[in-house]
């Protein structure tokens, strides 16, 4: 469904995405030493039209994280994409060492179908696979080289936020994800510096556009690979302190222009170590 491609490309790949969605299940083991706490919730639009709401919760903690996110769709959306989404993942972040270790995923459809994923990692690598019902993915599988390296699609998420992968701008990072069914990469890269003001009057002070670019990689059929095409997508990032010498890259507004109009995801809610940050 196209509509759920847009939602990926915006930057929402912890959130949505084209086949594999995600659930509640096991996190690392407790791990000491600073920890920080962030909440982020977002609306989404087409047009204006709001299409649901997403959130996340992550916890950082020592050299550790664990996420957990929530989509829900709503209003007219739901006559032909009606989705509820869960999802965990968690791993390991320290420095510059970003690992994931398990994810795990519930998606519930149009006419309550369901698609239960797991990934388990081993040394960065996504080694086990779990899904309920199985899918099939004979003749175009992912090769077992491409899955090196990977996040999962909320791991990703973190990846971002983090700052962990960026190179001198919250906007310049690469994220290379597979999820249990498809590889493909979300790139980003920075436009310009702007003055970020949200109607909502959620925040009005310094950040980044950044410029998003979402790449099919592999496990996808070859006429979706050869239909694929993918509008600008662009994010207003900025900036927080998160305590711990941490800082966290907060996307707050995430847009593209598409066949629906410009499909939106907006912040509502933000909070770092519960508290709203200015």
């Amino acid at each position: 469904m196209k509509l759920g491609v847009f939602f990926l490309g915006l930057g929402l790949m912890a959130f949505a995405g084209e086949t594999v969605f995600a659930a509640g299940g096991g996190g690392s083991a407790p791990s000491t030493g600073p920890t920080s706490n962030l909440q982020l919730a977002m609306s989404l639009y087409a047009g204006g039209i709001a299409l649901g709401k997403v959130d996340m919760t992550a916890k950082f903690s020592g050299g550790k994280y664990h996420v957990v996110s929530n989509l829900e769709t709503s209003g007219v959306v739901n006559v032909f994409w009606q989705s509820e989404i869960q999802a965990t993942s968690s791993g390991k972040l320290d420095g510059k060492l970003f690992q994931p270790e398990l994810y795990d995923s519930f998606y519930t459809g149009h006419t309550e179908k369901h698609q239960e994923v797991a990934l388990t990692y081993e040394n960065g690598y996504p080694a086990r696979l779990y899904a309920n019902p199985p899918y099939p993915v004979r003749g175009f599988e992912v090769k077992p080289e491409e899955k090196k390296g990977t996040f999962d699609p909320l791991s990703a998420m973190i990846y971002i936020v983090s700052g962990v992968g960026a190179s001198g701008s919250p906007c310049n990072v690469a994220t290379p994800i597979f999820d249990g069914r498809r590889r493909y990469s979300v790139t980003m890269t920075k436009v310009k510096d702007v003055e970020i003001k949200l109607d909502n009057g959620l925040y009005k002070g310094p950040g980044v556009q950044c410029e998003i670019v979402y790449k099919q990689i592999s496990g996808y059929s070859p006429r979706v690979l050869k239909d694929a095409n993918f509008p600008k997508i662009y994010a207003w990032m900025a900036t927080f302190p998160a305590g711990g010498g941490r800082s966290l890259n907060i996307p707050l507004r995430v847009w593209a222009k598409s066949p629906y109009g410009i499909v939106a995801a907006v912040a509502t809610s933000l909070k770092i170590n519960e508290a709203s940050p200015r």
